[in-house]
């Protein structure tokens, strides 16, 4: 599972914005990615990768984001989200979902060189698969240090719990997460990153998710307002249950706007 709850282009219209006078302001953001996935539909690689399957994608998304100051040193700022994203496969149709998600959370400026957020959120998500449809809430903190002007590392802690319309598809999770994020000149932004996510199913027999992922994102300034994007990411899945082991990559591209 990849840790990414909010785009790169939407961090750095924040961040930009959080540098500006001290008043309150609000962000629009929207995007268009499609992604490739070798093996969507998670076959195990052994002892044959034939019967993994891979499939293209859609996701569009949309966002307003709420920033103000808490204090006249601009070093504490309340931060609130509305947002949508919706996924169409272009093959496996049944994959299709799209969710709601409402967040708030304080930022605050711990040091010249370090500072930390702690988000929560409520979620609501409807899929193809009525079974799946579900409730629930996360909360996320963030450990940022600021290693020079245009590098810095982010360490990320997250909780989830997951309510689905079969108590089989629920599960509570926890994902922990290392960012390495670089900006070069100031309309290029890499991020480099790592996760590992666990998910434990609500089912009859305990079931445990494991997903290990590496990633790499870039996002290019092509016009004021306008973003293009581009990532990978490699994932190593595994469970409690014998032979469910897999691999997948993904490649994407995408499109975006924030004003």
């Amino acid at each position: 599972m990849r840790f990414n709850l909010v785009p790169a282009f939407v961090c750095a219209s924040v961040l930009a914005a959080l540098a500006g006078p001290a008043q309150a302001d609000v962000t629009f953001n929207a995007g268009a990615k499609l992604s490739h996935d070798n093996n969507v539909n998670g076959s195990p690689d052994t002892p044959t990768k034939a019967n993994q399957l891979s499939d293209n994608y859609l996701t569009l998304s949309a966002s307003a984001v709420y920033f103000t100051p808490l204090d006249a040193a601009q070093t504490r700022y309340f931060i609130g989200q509305v947002g949508a994203h919706s996924s169409a496969f272009n093959k496996f149709n049944n994959l299709d979902s799209s969710m709601l998600l409402a967040s708030a959370g304080l930022y605050q400026q711990l040091s010249p060189t370090w500072s930390g957020q702690v988000t929560g959120r409520g979620f609501n998500r409807d899929t193809k698969q009525t079974d799946r449809d579900s409730d629930g809430f996360g909360a996320t903190i963030e450990i940022k240090n600021q290693l020079s002007p245009t590098l810095w590392v982010k360490g990320v802690a997250d909780y989830e719990d997951n309510k689905a319309n079969l108590a089989t598809f629920s599960y509570t999770g926890k994902t922990y997460g290392l960012n390495l994020g670089y900006l070069p000149r100031k309309e290029t932004f890499f991020n480099l990153g790592y996760s590992h996510a666990t998910r434990d199913f609500k089912s009859a027999t305990p079931f445990r998710a494991t997903t290990q992922t590496l990633f790499a994102d870039v996002s290019q300034q092509i016009a004021k307002n306008w973003y293009l994007n581009g990532g990978y990411a490699y994932g190593r899945n595994d469970s409690n249950v014998a032979g469910t082991a897999y691999t997948n990559h993904t490649v994407s591209a995408g499109l975006s706007f924030s004003y």
